[in-house]
Protein backbone atom coordinates (compact mmCIF):
# COMPACT_ATOMS: atom_id res chain seq x y z
CA UNK A 1 0.00 0.00 0.00
CA UNK A 2 1.94 3.72 -0.81
CA UNK A 3 1.10 6.35 0.05
CA UNK A 4 -1.42 7.50 -2.75
CA UNK A 5 -4.01 4.62 -1.36
CA UNK A 6 -3.41 5.21 2.06
CA UNK A 7 -4.58 8.94 1.75
CA UNK A 8 -7.67 7.39 -0.56
CA UNK A 9 -8.44 4.78 1.87
CA UNK A 10 -8.98 7.59 4.84
CA UNK A 11 -10.76 9.76 2.36
CA UNK A 12 -13.48 7.34 1.79
CA UNK A 13 -13.53 5.96 5.48
CA UNK A 14 -15.93 8.83 6.66
CA UNK A 15 -18.41 8.44 3.86
CA UNK A 16 -18.84 5.10 4.79
CA UNK A 17 -21.49 6.06 7.58
CA UNK A 18 -22.79 9.78 7.33
CA UNK A 19 -24.70 9.58 10.19
CA UNK A 20 -21.67 9.10 12.41
CA UNK A 21 -20.08 12.01 10.64
CA UNK A 22 -23.20 13.98 11.62
CA UNK A 23 -23.58 13.02 15.24
CA UNK A 24 -19.88 13.59 15.73
CA UNK A 25 -20.07 17.26 14.48
CA UNK A 26 -22.87 17.46 16.39
CA UNK A 27 -20.90 16.50 19.45
CA UNK A 28 -18.03 18.95 18.59
CA UNK A 29 -20.57 21.69 18.55
CA UNK A 30 -20.60 21.19 22.11
CA UNK A 31 -16.67 21.67 22.42
CA UNK A 32 -16.78 25.11 22.50
CA UNK A 33 -19.69 27.18 24.47
CA UNK A 34 -18.40 30.77 23.17
CA UNK A 35 -21.64 30.86 21.15
CA UNK A 36 -23.74 30.26 23.89
CA UNK A 37 -22.51 32.51 26.79
CA UNK A 38 -22.07 35.33 23.60
CA UNK A 39 -26.14 34.82 23.40
CA UNK A 40 -26.91 35.25 26.91
CA UNK A 41 -24.18 37.99 27.47
CA UNK A 42 -26.35 39.65 24.30
CA UNK A 43 -29.66 38.88 26.28
CA UNK A 44 -28.52 40.16 29.46
CA UNK A 45 -27.95 36.89 31.21
CA UNK A 46 -25.06 36.62 33.61
CA UNK A 47 -25.87 33.68 35.69
CA UNK A 48 -22.43 32.55 36.63
CA UNK A 49 -23.24 29.29 37.82
CA UNK A 50 -24.93 28.87 34.44
CA UNK A 51 -21.84 29.82 32.25
CA UNK A 52 -20.17 27.70 34.90
CA UNK A 53 -22.36 25.01 33.81
CA UNK A 54 -21.40 25.37 30.23
CA UNK A 55 -17.84 25.73 30.59
CA UNK A 56 -17.95 22.29 32.77
CA UNK A 57 -20.07 21.12 29.54
CA UNK A 58 -17.55 22.08 27.14
CA UNK A 59 -15.06 20.37 28.77
CA UNK A 60 -16.58 16.77 29.04
CA UNK A 61 -17.49 17.04 25.98
CA UNK A 62 -13.91 18.20 24.48
CA UNK A 63 -12.38 15.31 26.06
CA UNK A 64 -14.89 12.85 24.83
CA UNK A 65 -14.62 14.29 21.23
CA UNK A 66 -11.18 13.57 21.60
CA UNK A 67 -11.34 10.05 22.87
CA UNK A 68 -13.89 9.35 20.07
CA UNK A 69 -10.81 10.47 17.87
CA UNK A 70 -8.29 7.84 19.34
CA UNK A 71 -10.98 5.67 18.84
CA UNK A 72 -11.27 5.76 15.57
CA UNK A 73 -7.54 5.10 15.38
CA UNK A 74 -7.70 1.88 17.34
CA UNK A 75 -10.15 0.48 14.78
CA UNK A 76 -8.01 1.59 12.37
CA UNK A 77 -4.96 -0.07 13.44
CA UNK A 78 -7.25 -3.34 13.65
CA UNK A 79 -8.07 -2.56 9.71
CA UNK A 80 -11.73 -2.44 10.57
CA UNK A 81 -13.98 -0.94 7.78
CA UNK A 82 -16.26 0.42 10.16
CA UNK A 83 -16.60 3.95 12.55
CA UNK A 84 -17.19 3.27 15.96
CA UNK A 85 -20.00 3.52 18.31
CA UNK A 86 -20.92 6.31 20.07
CA UNK A 87 -21.22 4.24 23.49
CA UNK A 88 -18.21 3.01 26.06
CA UNK A 89 -18.02 6.33 27.29
CA UNK A 90 -15.86 5.80 29.97
CA UNK A 91 -13.33 4.48 27.95
CA UNK A 92 -14.16 7.26 25.63
CA UNK A 93 -13.39 9.82 28.47
CA UNK A 94 -10.56 8.16 29.67
CA UNK A 95 -8.80 8.12 26.43
CA UNK A 96 -9.55 11.65 25.91
CA UNK A 97 -7.83 12.94 28.64
CA UNK A 98 -4.81 10.90 28.01
CA UNK A 99 -4.86 12.70 24.65
CA UNK A 100 -5.56 15.97 26.59
CA UNK A 101 -1.98 15.31 28.68
CA UNK A 102 0.01 14.53 25.52
CA UNK A 103 -0.99 17.26 23.51
CA UNK A 104 -0.48 19.67 26.87
CA UNK A 105 2.99 18.45 26.86
CA UNK A 106 3.94 18.90 23.27
CA UNK A 107 2.51 22.01 23.65
CA UNK A 108 4.88 23.20 26.55
CA UNK A 109 7.54 24.74 24.17
CA UNK A 110 4.99 26.57 22.11
CA UNK A 111 3.76 28.29 25.66
CA UNK A 112 7.40 28.85 26.79
CA UNK A 113 8.41 30.46 23.81
CA UNK A 114 5.44 32.88 23.54
CA UNK A 115 5.80 33.90 27.19
CA UNK A 116 9.44 34.46 27.01
CA UNK A 117 9.50 36.82 23.79
CA UNK A 118 6.08 38.38 25.59
CA UNK A 119 7.85 38.92 28.58
CA UNK A 120 11.32 40.38 26.87
CA UNK A 121 9.09 42.49 24.48
CA UNK A 122 7.88 44.13 28.44
CA UNK A 123 11.48 44.28 29.61
CA UNK A 124 12.63 46.34 26.49
CA UNK A 125 9.24 48.40 26.07
CA UNK A 126 10.36 50.04 29.61
CA UNK A 127 13.50 50.60 28.13
CA UNK A 128 12.01 52.26 25.01
CA UNK A 129 8.98 54.57 26.97
CA UNK A 130 12.48 56.08 29.00
CA UNK A 131 14.28 56.77 25.80
CA UNK A 132 11.20 57.79 24.11
CA UNK A 133 10.25 60.30 27.34
CA UNK A 134 13.54 61.89 27.07
CA UNK A 135 13.97 62.05 23.38
CA UNK A 136 10.42 62.59 22.22
CA UNK A 137 10.21 59.76 20.35
CA UNK A 138 6.40 59.14 18.85
CA UNK A 139 5.54 56.83 21.96
CA UNK A 140 2.41 54.69 20.81
CA UNK A 141 4.33 53.82 17.51
CA UNK A 142 7.15 52.11 19.44
CA UNK A 143 4.95 49.93 21.68
CA UNK A 144 2.45 49.13 18.90
CA UNK A 145 5.94 47.73 16.84
CA UNK A 146 7.41 46.71 20.01
CA UNK A 147 4.91 44.59 21.70
CA UNK A 148 3.99 43.06 17.85
CA UNK A 149 7.40 42.29 17.19
CA UNK A 150 8.44 40.69 20.22
CA UNK A 151 5.19 38.91 20.61
CA UNK A 152 4.69 38.57 16.98
CA UNK A 153 8.16 36.39 16.78
CA UNK A 154 6.98 34.55 19.11
CA UNK A 155 3.87 33.13 17.07
CA UNK A 156 5.96 32.82 14.23
CA UNK A 157 8.01 30.33 16.35
CA UNK A 158 5.71 28.70 17.90
CA UNK A 159 4.17 28.15 14.29
CA UNK A 160 7.14 26.78 12.96
CA UNK A 161 7.50 24.37 16.00
CA UNK A 162 3.58 22.63 15.58
CA UNK A 163 4.48 22.37 11.86
CA UNK A 164 7.38 20.06 12.27
CA UNK A 165 6.21 18.70 15.63
CA UNK A 166 2.57 17.77 14.39
CA UNK A 167 3.63 14.90 12.65
CA UNK A 168 5.40 13.22 15.94
CA UNK A 169 2.63 14.30 18.30
CA UNK A 170 0.35 12.29 15.75
CA UNK A 171 2.30 9.36 15.70
CA UNK A 172 2.93 9.29 19.59
CA UNK A 173 -0.81 9.13 19.68
CA UNK A 174 -1.34 6.37 17.67
CA UNK A 175 1.60 4.14 18.94
CA UNK A 176 -0.43 5.10 22.60
CA UNK A 177 -3.55 3.34 21.12
CA UNK A 178 -1.53 0.09 19.89
CA UNK A 179 -0.40 0.05 23.20
CA UNK A 180 -3.45 -0.28 24.54
CA UNK A 181 -3.88 3.41 25.75
CA UNK A 182 -0.80 3.58 28.05
CA UNK A 183 -0.26 7.25 28.13
CA UNK A 184 3.45 6.10 28.95
CA UNK A 185 3.72 4.78 25.58
CA UNK A 186 3.04 8.48 24.01
CA UNK A 187 6.27 9.69 25.62
CA UNK A 188 8.69 6.28 24.26
CA UNK A 189 10.59 8.94 21.92
CA UNK A 190 13.21 6.73 20.90
CA UNK A 191 10.38 3.73 20.30
CA UNK A 192 8.35 6.52 17.81
CA UNK A 193 11.52 7.17 16.48
CA UNK A 194 12.16 3.47 15.45
CA UNK A 195 8.85 3.31 13.94
CA UNK A 196 8.91 6.23 11.86
CA UNK A 197 12.64 4.64 10.72
CA UNK A 198 11.07 1.56 9.93
CA UNK A 199 8.04 3.89 7.90
CA UNK A 200 10.27 6.00 6.13
CA UNK A 201 10.96 9.92 6.63
CA UNK A 202 10.00 10.28 3.09
CA UNK A 203 7.04 8.70 3.20
CA UNK A 204 5.67 9.95 6.28
CA UNK A 205 6.60 13.36 4.96
CA UNK A 206 5.10 12.34 1.88
CA UNK A 207 1.99 11.68 3.82
CA UNK A 208 2.06 14.66 6.27
CA UNK A 209 2.77 16.99 2.56
CA UNK A 210 -0.46 15.02 1.12
CA UNK A 211 -2.99 15.70 4.07
CA UNK A 212 -1.84 19.10 4.92
CA UNK A 213 -2.69 19.96 1.33
CA UNK A 214 -5.99 17.77 1.24
CA UNK A 215 -6.96 19.79 4.94
CA UNK A 216 -6.08 23.03 3.08
CA UNK A 217 -8.15 22.35 0.21
CA UNK A 218 -11.24 20.69 1.56
CA UNK A 219 -11.50 23.80 4.23
CA UNK A 220 -10.48 26.41 2.12
CA UNK A 221 -12.50 25.80 -0.97
CA UNK A 222 -15.01 23.83 0.59
CA UNK A 223 -15.75 26.00 3.40
CA UNK A 224 -15.21 28.99 1.05
CA UNK A 225 -17.92 27.76 -1.02
CA UNK A 226 -20.15 26.89 1.18
CA UNK A 227 -20.36 30.36 2.96
CA UNK A 228 -20.24 31.93 -0.22
CA UNK A 229 -23.61 29.73 -1.01
CA UNK A 230 -25.44 30.44 2.01
CA UNK A 231 -24.02 34.52 2.35
CA UNK A 232 -25.93 34.92 -1.33
CA UNK A 233 -28.83 33.15 0.55
CA UNK A 234 -28.37 36.02 3.71
CA UNK A 235 -27.90 32.50 6.11
CA UNK A 236 -24.28 32.82 6.26
CA UNK A 237 -24.63 31.29 10.23
CA UNK A 238 -26.09 28.09 8.57
CA UNK A 239 -23.17 27.52 6.04
CA UNK A 240 -20.84 27.82 9.40
CA UNK A 241 -23.42 25.43 10.77
CA UNK A 242 -22.20 23.19 8.08
CA UNK A 243 -18.83 23.30 8.38
CA UNK A 244 -18.30 22.47 12.19
CA UNK A 245 -21.10 19.62 11.62
CA UNK A 246 -19.69 17.51 8.59
CA UNK A 247 -15.90 19.29 7.18
CA UNK A 248 -14.63 19.69 10.79
CA UNK A 249 -15.41 15.63 12.19
CA UNK A 250 -14.65 14.55 8.23
CA UNK A 251 -11.25 15.94 8.51
CA UNK A 252 -10.81 14.75 12.25
CA UNK A 253 -11.93 11.23 10.84
CA UNK A 254 -9.46 11.34 7.80
CA UNK A 255 -6.32 12.31 10.03
CA UNK A 256 -7.47 9.57 12.69
CA UNK A 257 -7.53 7.03 9.94
CA UNK A 258 -4.74 8.08 7.68
CA UNK A 259 -2.17 8.15 10.30
CA UNK A 260 -2.97 4.57 11.37
CA UNK A 261 -3.09 3.44 8.48
CA UNK A 262 0.73 4.92 7.98
CA UNK A 263 1.54 3.11 10.92
CA UNK A 264 0.46 -0.20 10.28
CA UNK A 265 1.09 -0.44 6.38
CA UNK A 266 4.15 -1.50 4.69
CA UNK A 267 4.97 1.21 1.97
CA UNK A 268 4.40 -0.51 -1.03
CA UNK A 269 2.97 -3.89 0.14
Amino acid sequence: MNVGEIVEDALRYPLSDWKKVLIYGFIGLFTTTAVFRLFFALNGLTNKGLILLLVLLELIVSIYFTGYFLQVIKLSLSDAKKLPQFDAVNEKLSDGIKVFIVGIVYMIPIIMTISIFAILSSSALRIIITHAIYNGFNLENIIYILLNLGIGIGIFLAIIYMIVVLPLFILSLVYMADNNSELVSAFKIREILDKIMSIGWINLISWYLSSGLIFLAILTFLGAFTLGIFGLLHIIDIGGLLISVVIVPYLYMYFARSSALIYIKKIGE
